[in-house]
């Protein structure tokens, strides 16, 4: 009794274990793993001293363990309820069909805005009764206003999708889709979604 109360007293007062439990060393190592390749910290969210500690005043690479303080950021600030919103407007008069003005999509700085979701927003203005714009479309980006962004800055990966920057009005995550069409006796061919002017594809695909 006492062997076990002198035990149990000294995992009390024990300060924070620098070695790793046994079974995530094991794990790490299937994985072919350094321990050193990691930084573990565990803590009661109450306070007081960390139970394992291992690494863990290393700088590391953070990945996706940070979209927990994103998140918990976006839901403290925005509420648990928020909703994006890309608005459509327009200028001048709706008569007869014809918009004798211009449309203005605003955006609201929805992070998953996708090209199938304006062609329901087209449906919608149909529905609406607008069936020819004599105006221009216009994009207001004003919502936003971040500084210049260096999309390679993260881990020098600028054509990643997930280095984008922020943007009032992102569409498919400012991400462009190249499409593939086998065709018989010869090159598939290439098309890129959404067509862009500049961009030019040289097909020297070969199947």
């Amino acid at each position: 009794m006492r062997l076990a109360l002198a035990v149990l007293l000294g995992l009390i007062v024990a300060p924070a274990c620098a070695v790793l439990p046994a079974p995530v060393l094991q794990a790490l190592r299937a994985a072919d793993i350094p321990a050193t390749s990691i930084s573990v910290m565990v803590q009661s969210v109450d306070g007081g001293p960390a139970r394992i500690s291992h690494r863990a005043k290393v700088p590391m690479n953070p990945a996706s363990v940070m979209k927990l303080v994103t998140t918990y950021a976006a839901i403290d600030s925005l509420g648990p309820a928020y909703s994006w919103r890309t608005d459509a407007l327009m200028t001048g008069r709706l008569a007869d069909g014809v918009l004798d003005g211009d449309l203005v999509l605003r955006g609201g700085g929805d992070p998953a805005l996708s090209i199938e979701q304006l062609w329901l927003l087209l449906r919608d203005l149909r529905a609406r009764g607008v069936r020819d714009i004599r105006g221009d479309v216009i994009t207001d980006r004003s919502a936003f206003a971040p500084t210049r962004h260096d999309p390679g800055a993260f881990d020098n990966e600028p054509l990643a999708a997930y280095n984008v920057g922020p943007d009032a009005l992102l569409l498919a995550h400012n991400a462009l889709r190249v499409r593939l069409l086998p065709q018989a006796g010869g090159a598939p061919a290439l098309w890129a979604e959404p067509p862009l002017d500049g961009v030019q594809i040289d097909n020297r695909v070969q199947l």
